[in-house]
């Protein structure tokens, strides 16, 4: 599978308009890179948003195949300090560590950051909606020249950030259909071996057994979930603040979030995938079991297995 390789540096700590030095929030799933050369972006292919620049010149990610803890989503975070461990596994795997936050929430980089900028590299092909990179992300001297086009077989995948944090259990996988097969099912691989060693949010993971989510303190004591499952929950409780989650499924139904279910080879909507049970929430699949679809579209032309 061949992608372009971008060289560039990773950063915490951006600049307010008059220069002064302003900390990033990363979490440990999303970090910004500076490319060298920004006009390598221009060759990404892209389907919604184009892709944005801070005032240092860098641009926050999508870390291909995986998905952290939440630690700031609408105001809501998901069990720390599991969460953090993840930022702080990212980070540190981009040799940024040690990183200072600011007190008390610790969520914002607080300058200055000794090792600020190290390089590294991205190998991507597309810009997603919000025009984010999607991307492998690694760490040190790229293997190739930038902008060379770079062929990402499993062994290099297994190098990248984005498979470690897997593989490590400091993130869960997150599929969508830009994820090439081959490379998909050696997340996958990593994913069953983390979850029979317990490792990271394994230990602790209610994604099959169920979360209560009666309200956002649930969510946030005890929602050591599939992270795009508090994603939606928590937007649910904002939407219904009401409390409960009988109304839940309905109201997920409306978004007719498309999902392919590699258990089944039939494509459906998340809300057929999920079981609501007095309080308490589940998937009944395993996460690594579903690819979602990417583009937000309505076009049967675009994406022949929507259910318009």
């Amino acid at each position: 599978m061949t992608f372009i390789l971008i060289a560039g540096t990773f950063h915490l700590v951006g600049q307010t308009r008059t220069g002064k030095p302003s900390g990033f929030e990363p979490d440990g799933d999303s970090i910004q890179f500076r490319p060298d050369d920004p006009a390598q972006l221009d060759r990404l292919a892209r389907i919604g948003s184009p892709y944005r620049l801070t005032s240092i010149g860098s641009t926050q990610l999508r870390l291909e195949g995986m998905d952290a803890l939440e630690l700031h989503f609408q105001g809501s975070h998901q069990p720390r300090p599991l969460a953090d461990e993840a930022r702080d596994y990212l980070t540190g795997r981009c040799a940024l560590n040690p990183v200072p936050y600011a007190p008390p929430e610790r969520l914002r980089v607080q300058p200055p950051v000794p090792h600020d900028g190290t390089p590294g590299y991205i190998a991507a092909r597309s810009l997603e909606v919000y025009g984010r990179p999607v991307a492998f992300a690694f760490a040190g001297t790229p293997p190739q020249p930038d902008g060379s086009d770079l062929f990402l077989d499993q062994k290099l995948v297994r190098s990248s950030l984005n498979y470690r944090s897997v593989a490590s259990g400091h993130s869960y996988p997150l599929y969508y259909d830009t994820l090439f097969v081959d490379l998909r099912a050696t997340f996958t691989a990593a994913v069953k071996k983390a979850r029979k060693d317990r490792a990271g949010v394994w230990k602790s993971d209610r994604t099959a057994t169920g979360v209560k989510a009666a309200s956002h303190a649930d969510l946030e004591a005890k929602g050591v979930v599939f992270p795009k499952l508090f994603r939606r929950l928590t937007s649910y409780l904002d939407a219904d603040p009401s409390g409960g989650v009988d109304g839940f499924l309905p109201w997920l139904a409306k978004t007719k979030e498309q999902v392919l279910d590699l258990g089944t080879s039939n494509f459906a909507h998340l809300d057929d995938l999920l079981a609501v049970s007095g309080s308490k929430v589940r998937l009944t699949v395993p996460p690594e079991q579903l690819v979602f679809v990417s583009a937000k579209t309505t076009s049967r032309a675009v994406a022949p297995w929507l259910r318009v």
